[in-house]
């Protein structure tokens, strides 16, 4: 079951009520993550995107590691680096203004998507780890060759 907690108390309670607008009642944990079924996910997913997009123009990190994300973190506040995080049943997710994104490629991380190698700056959303990212165009793409059954390859 997808689940979501905006760290931020003024951007979650963005995200609840944002969620009352929706024709189905979402789970909420007693720690506020809001969960729900796989099929709901892709509108609870939208209401979050406005909410993030009410933060600045964003990307996403996804650190591997508890150790990783302490260390990540350290390395933004250490630079007064604008950050927020988001609690996931990925894990912690860090969502980034695109704007302060050489400032992080500095600490380490992929530059351009793993899968089309469009770079970064070319691309609406990035989501990445510290080893790959992928593009907006490209989740897009495996998403309709899912639903599809007609996996497409690329040339390599």
């Amino acid at each position: 079951m997808p689940t979501l907690r905006f760290a931020n108390p003024e951007l979650h309670a963005q995200f609840l009520e944002g969620l009352k607008a929706l024709p189905f009642a979402v789970r909420q944990s007693d720690d506020g993550s809001v969960g729900c079924t796989e099929e709901q996910w892709a509108l609870v997913s939208a209401v979050a995107h406005r909410v993030r997009d009410g933060c600045f123009k964003w990307y996403f990190i996804l650190p591997r590691t508890k150790e990783e994300a302490e260390a990540f973190e350290q390395y933004l506040r250490a630079r007064g680096l604008r950050y927020e995080l988001e609690h996931s049943d990925y894990g912690l997710v860090f969502l980034l203004p695109k704007s302060d994104r050489g400032k992080h490629i500095e600490m380490g991380g992929p530059e351009a998507c793993s899968f089309c190698d469009a770079a970064f700056v070319d691309r609406r959303q990035f989501f990445g780890t510290y080893a790959a990212a992928i593009c907006d165009e490209c989740i897009r793409e495996f998403h309709a060759d899912l639903e599809s059954g007609t996996p497409s390859v690329r040339d390599a």
